[in-house]
């Protein structure tokens, strides 16, 4: 069975590690339990949260994958992001385009400060010349997580990146971008050092395959494979 979740307090079994929780928690930190837009649900000890359709999954054992299965094509997605476990599990259960990618955590060493944080929209500026993003949910939702104090945006006008959180040690680093008249100078892997360098605790970044040697180079190593399943169409 599966339950709605509305208060913090529904939450206490969400595991304390892992990026699939620290996902959901971020979620729950931002927008709370209130919106139908954005929903939380529990699955036995499982998790899951939706924001417009994009469902994450923090799977725990004795899981029913087929419930799960039933529960996502009901609610309807449009996409998942889940482990490598779980998108085995789902695969034969779910119509969608399962894509591996790797989790990866930085290994380098830990110095310096941050560098000034800029507004979602200054941090568009770049990211939005590279990712194929509608501007309006992306700039709701960031200036949302923003506001909460859930999410940082970096940028010196020419590379950018989203800080989208830093929870019980674990540090999520997303939308790494530079502008293309900008490429092959080195500027967002030298943003994305001083990030990660800065941040205290396990420092992690989710990439397709073709991204893995540019965060090698930033001192990263792979920690684990994930799964997004894209629903068809």
């Amino acid at each position: 069975m599966t339950e709605r979740i509305y208060t913090a307090e529904q939450l206490y079994a969400l595991p304390e590690h892992g990026v699939e929780a620290q996902k959901i928690r971020a979620l729950f930190l931002a927008y709370g339990g209130d919106y139908d837009f954005c929903r939380f649900f529990r699955h036995g000890e499982s998790f899951l949260a939706a924001l417009d359709g994009s469902f994450v999954i923090a799977e725990q054992p004795g899981a029913d994958h087929e419930e799960i299965a039933q529960f996502l094509c009901m609610h309807g997605y449009t996409d998942i992001f889940c482990s490598e476990e779980t998108g085995d599990r789902l695969k034969p259960l779910l119509p969608a385009v399962f894509t591996p990618v790797q989790l990866m955590v930085y290994c380098g060493q830990k110095h310096g400060g941050f560098p000034p944080e800029c507004t979602p929209m200054e941090a568009w500026s770049v990211i939005g010349s590279r990712f194929g993003i509608p501007f309006e949910p992306w700039y709701l939702d960031m200036s949302h997580r923003v506001r909460h104090g859930i999410t940082r945006c970096f940028s010196d006008g020419k590379a950018a990146l989203v800080l989208q959180h830093d929870i019980n040690g674990e540090a999520l680093i997303s939308q790494v971008s530079v502008l293309r008249e900008s490429e092959g100078q080195g500027i967002a892997g030298a943003l994305v050092r001083q990030i990660s360098a800065a941040l205290s605790g396990e420092v992690q970044v989710i990439c397709e395959e073709r991204l893995c040697g540019f965060y090698e180079k930033c001192g990263y190593r792979r920690k684990s494979q994930k799964f997004i399943a894209a629903a068809p169409g």
